[in-house]
Formats: C-alpha cells, sequence, structure tokens
C-alpha cells in the first residue's frame, strides 16, 4: 500500500514537467529581410584623412536570406557615404568640397534568437569601394576604388512580429589610399606628409531596422 502514493506522486511529477514544456515559447526562425542603417563611420588609421574631412553619415541598404534552420545566410547590399572637405585644412590651399564613397558589397551573416522577441547578428562583408573627390583645387572630380573588407555585430529588438529595431558596431576597410593627388595637389601645404596614405578604415556605429517579408507563423507575441 504504501506504494500507490510514492506512484501517485512520481505521476504527478511527470505531468508537472510535461505541462512546462508545453508552457515554453518556442524561438522563432531567422527569415528574410530587408535591413536599413544610418552610419556613422570613424576613421582609423589615416591621420591625414582625418584631418581634412568631417563624417556626415552612411546610408546602408541589404538584401538578406537565411538558408539554414540554425541562422546562417547570405545577402547583398549597398552603402552611400559622404565626408565634408575641411575649406582650411590645407591653408592656404582652398580643398572646399566633398568626398562620396559608394560600397556594394556580398555578405555571409549568421543570425539568432536570445529571447522570443529579440536576436543578434554575426556577419561579414566583401565588396568593393568608389570614392568621388570633389573639391575646390580640382577642375574635375577625381575618382578611386578598390577591395572592401568589413565586419560587424547588430543587436535587435522586435517591435512587432515582422518589424525590429537594431544597433551596429563594425569595422570596414577599403584597400584604396589618399594621395596629393585626389586634391590635385602636388603635396600637403603645412605637412611633411608626402606619400600615400595607409587604407581608409573605419569604426562603424549606427541604428537601423529590419523588416521580414514572410509573416510570422508563431502569431502576435509567439
Amino acid at each position: 500500500m504504501k506504494r500507490i502514493p510514492t506512484i501517485g506522486l512520481a505521476w504527478l511529477m511527470l505531468l508537472s514537467t510535461a505541462h512546462g514544456q508545453q508552457k515554453s515559447p518556442r524561438l522563432p526562425e531567422p527569415r528574410p529581410s530587408l535591413q536599413g542603417w544610418l552610419l556613422l563611420p570613424v576613421p582609423l588609421g589615416n591621420p591625414i584623412f582625418t584631418d581634412i574631412t568631417e563624417s556626415v553619415g552612411v546610408l546602408d541598404l541589404r538584401f538578406q536570406y537565411p538558408f539554414a534552420l540554425k541562422g546562417a545566410g547570405l545577402g547583398a547590399g549597398v552603402k552611400g557615404g559622404l565626408f565634408s572637405l575641411k575649406e582650411n585644412a590645407l591653408a592656404p590651399e582652398n580643398i572646399a568640397g566633398e568626398v562620396q564613397r559608394w560600397t556594394f558589397y556580398g555578405q555571409a551573416q549568421f543570425e539568432r534568437y536570445a529571447g522570443p522577441r529579440s536576436y543578434y547578428q554575426l556577419a561579414a562583408q566583401v565588396g568593393t569601394s568608389q570614392y568621388t573627390w570633389d573639391c575646390a583645387s580640382c577642375a574635375e572630380p577625381t575618382r578611386q576604388s578598390g577591395l572592401f573588407v568589413g565586419g560587424h555585430a547588430g543587436l535587435f529588438l522586435h517591435a512587432t512580429d515582422d518589424l525590429a529595431f537594431g544597433l551596429l558596431l563594425g569595422y570596414e576597410w577599403d584597400n584604396a589610399r589618399l594621395t596629393p593627388g585626389q586634391l590635385c595637389l602636388d603635396g600637403y601645404p603645412g605637412r611633411t606628409d608626402t606619400g600615400p596614405s595607409a587604407p581608409y578604415q573605419y569604426l562603424t556605429v549606427g541604428l537601423g531596422f529590419s523588416t521580414r517579408f514572410l509573416r510570422s507563423e508563431e502569431g502576435p507575441g509567439w
């Protein structure tokens, strides 16, 4: 007779465990999405570029598609950036103007949900960057291009089932270098720098959104 309470207690524990498992929420899976970012690039390791330019900002638009349930995927995108040139940075030369930077890239990313409404992303990007220098010291804009390599980490929080907002921290490197010729000058007035600079590189921080193309199957609140 003593076994009856013991067996009953075991059944109650088993039912309680099963009930708890049914209540635990199922985390969503990454889906095809369109992301848009407003980035601020901070130049690194290039004193002359830092001294003569000011970052206005970068707009980044990308489409990405997960091809595995575990979060791996591919994407492609384009970035348009703008820097203003400081008019008197190389006085007595007037270099007033702007620098446009366009980057076209492919991407490999990994996404994973940390909770029902938040997820993180790690991504690596490869492509090409094109610079257009339009300044007062040149009769015509000068151009240059080079290989682009970048990576970032992002953290997202869903506002709705299909719309999330995120923060990004990244690094970008372009295989192109600043020379006096980009400013149509023989040298940099007032500076000892004469040759090519280090390759362009940036620390990037940004705010953005991600909208999914396939409606969630989990329903509101998941």
